[in-house]
């Protein structure tokens, strides 16, 4: 009976001792969370305008059959649209082509790789990648669903481009961001203004605020709203605007006549903002 015993001892310990191994060297690394959500940036044909942003959950990515994977679906099957993965600004509108009927043969991926002057790594795949998730191309686009900060270009040929230190590299405004009378929080936000691509791009970034509506540049004289920006709900927002050109040569000729002002709930007509600097 005890020799029976130990060999039962034995025959356990070998399975669970591999079994130990397993757990310890050669579990299967943790898969990547999912965004919380993802814009669409629908084109549409305005110039002031260029863009309408809709909002859907992450979930969309592993639920094509949902009403909001089917959403997501449809725009990336739209020549001229871009799908932000996170809750970042639309792209600049010269970044894709013009909205077409026609389906896009190719997408365009746009890692974000960190750089100021190479912002994004290009990878194209075939659009049929998109209702053939399990495919290799599908699988690369799925991956880079998951990672934040990427772009999904339908029918573009090329990813934004950094600053070079050529012509287009535009002109940097700053601005101190401080509360109102009565109020708390603090920000800061960077302009850079390309004149000759007609072009604003912007990073907002705040603290000590909560509920934040929404964000503008305003004129100083009168108040009146002449750039609106992605309000930085989460504590940062950035993003490139197509803006008037005569605008931005006043903007940048006299910029202490702007300001960047950010709103919240409790704030409507502003919680902090501070004038325009070179």
């Amino acid at each position: 009976m005890k020799r029976l015993m130990i060999a039962a001892l034995v025959v356990l310990t070998v399975p669970l001792a591999g079994l130990a191994a397993v757990a310890e060297g050669h579990a299967r690394p943790a898969a990547t969370a999912a965004p919380a959500k993802l814009t669409i940036c629908h084109k549409t044909a305005s110039e002031s305008n260029p863009w309408r942003r809709i909002s859907v959950s992450g979930r969309a990515i592993a639920n094509p059959k949902s009403s909001s994977g089917r959403l997501l679906r449809g725009h990336m099957g739209h020549t001229g649209d871009a799908i932000v993965v996170g809750t970042g600004a639309c792209p600049s509108a010269s970044a894709t082509p013009a909205p077409s009927s026609t389906q896009p043969t190719k997408l365009t991926i746009c890692h974000k790789t960190g750089s100021s002057t190479n912002p994004y790594r290009r990878i194209t795949v075939s659009s049929r990648a998109v209702v053939n998730p399990n495919s290799s191309s599908g699988k690369v686009l799925r991956g880079h669903m998951g990672h934040v900060g990427d772009l999904l270009l339908p029918g573009a040929a090329a990813c934004p481009s950094g600053s070079s230190g050529g012509p287009n590299k535009g002109v940097a405004l700053t601005a101190n961001l401080q509360p109102v009378s009565g109020a708390t929080g603090s920000g800061s936000a960077a302009i850079t203004i390309r004149l000759g691509q007609e072009e604003l791009c912007y990073t907002l970034t705040v603290s000590g605020l909560t509920n934040v509506t929404a964000a503008h540049i305003h004129r100083v004289s009168t108040g009146a709203v002449v750039v609106p920006l992605t309000a930085p709900a989460s504590g940062s927002a950035s993003g490139c605007l197509h803006v008037d050109k005569a605008l931005l040569q006043e903007i940048l000729s006299n910029p202490d006549a702007f300001y960047v002002n950010v709103h919240t709930v409790t704030y409507p007509n502003g919680q902090i903002r501070g004038n325009l600097t070179k």
